[in-house]
């Protein structure tokens, strides 16, 4: 995020986080004051929650980050990997789709 943050610095980033086991606010010291940053405690699997960011912040561009991708996890909990790394990039582009 840091490094986002800091290269496109005039492009608004919102970062939406649901702060699971791999989420922690103490990574984003030093962006979180940026004036082209915002975080907003969300899950992507959320339909209406991503909907409303992409609704009212003129989103032009989707990155997701939010993939799970430690091996250990996903083999113990395969419906949270799944849930995230495919249900909620769908929910992602859907929100995209419809705001576009």
């Amino acid at each position: 995020m840091h490094y986002m943050v800091n290269i496109y610095k005039d492009i608004k980033i919102i970062n939406a986080d649901n702060l699971t086991y791999a989420g922690n606010l103490e990574n984003l010291k030093g962006v979180e004051n940026n004036p082209n940053y915002t975080f907003v405690e969300a899950d992507i699997c959320d339909k209406e929650a991503i909907e409303d960011i992409s609704n009212n912040n003129g989103i032009d561009y989707v990155v997701n980050f939010a993939a799970e991708s430690y091996v250990d996890s996903s083999i113990r909990e395969l419906e949270v990997f799944v849930k995230t790394n495919v249900l909620g990039t769908a929910t992602l582009l859907n929100a995209a789709k419809k705001q576009w």
